[in-house]
């Protein structure tokens, strides 16, 4: 990963925590989102997929008014096929990824649907959280751009927005998990250099499934979804530097 990317996400970490509301988090967090192309963003837990009060569990509505009128009113959330992977997968993927042939007529006419209202393309990363049930952060337009490598700086940073305002995460990043090892420090040091699991190895003279279980207990450690994660909290636990 480049440093300038890791430190401008660390920084937009730390402005969201500073916010006072959840709507100055937004806003940054928007803010972000914009550079690709998102703009009509979704955060919202999933009820079972046939409840008609199922926006209840939205904590923030992004998406254009039409749309959602839309949306409700034909009745496309027992259908959306972003809804159902998001419940049974905790990977990223672009709404453009989903089978066009695994849809069925209704889960096509959603997305074609979403299409004629500006929403052709998107990304939704899920949210697993324990004993709350699955959720997802989800934003679109017309045209998005957002190069392979941004995911994992995107997901590390629609997780924290998600903690932030859904108050599912309160305690202070230094309180959180064990103390990494000197080794997993010295190892996490060269991730957030931007070495490869590979490269590592090589560098520390250890094989890679090694380099992959060191990577693995540091994400349990430090509650991280994915090593970019991991990274920022052993920044701001002041466990490496960059």
């Amino acid at each position: 990963m480049m440093n300038a990317a890791l430190l401008e996400l660390f920084a937009t970490i730390s402005d969201i925590d500073a916010a006072s509301t959840s709507e100055r988090a937004l806003k940054i967090f928007e803010g972000v989102l914009h550079r690709f192309g998102l703009h009509s963003c979704l955060i919202t837990g999933f009820p079972v997929p046939h409840d008609s009060e199922w926006h209840r569990a939205i904590l923030h509505d992004g998406w254009s008014r039409e749309w959602f009128m839309r949306y409700e009113s034909e009745g496309h959330f027992p259908h959306d096929p972003c809804a159902a992977r998001s419940r049974l997968s905790a990977k990223p993927f672009f709404w453009h990824q989903l089978p066009a042939g695994g849809l069925t007529p209704r889960g096509r006419l959603v997305m074609d649907e979403a299409a004629e209202f500006g929403m052709k393309d998107g990304i939704c990363v899920p949210i697993h959280v324990p004993l709350a049930g699955p959720a997802v952060v989800t934003a679109a337009s017309d045209r998005i751009d957002v190069p392979p490598g941004a995911m994992p700086l995107i997901e590390t940073l629609c997780v924290h927005l998600f903690r932030k305002v859904s108050g599912w995460e309160n305690r202070s990043d230094r309180d959180e998990g064990s103390p990494l090892t000197p080794r997993e420090r010295e190892l996490l040091q060269w991730s957030a250099q931007g070495k490869t699991n590979e490269d590592i190895s090589c560098i520390l003279g250890i094989a890679t499934h090694t380099v992959e279980s060191h990577q693995r207990n540091i994400r349990d450690k430090l509650d991280a979804i994915n090593i970019v994660h991991a990274v920022v909290k052993a920044l701001r636990r002041d466990e490496i530097q960059i």
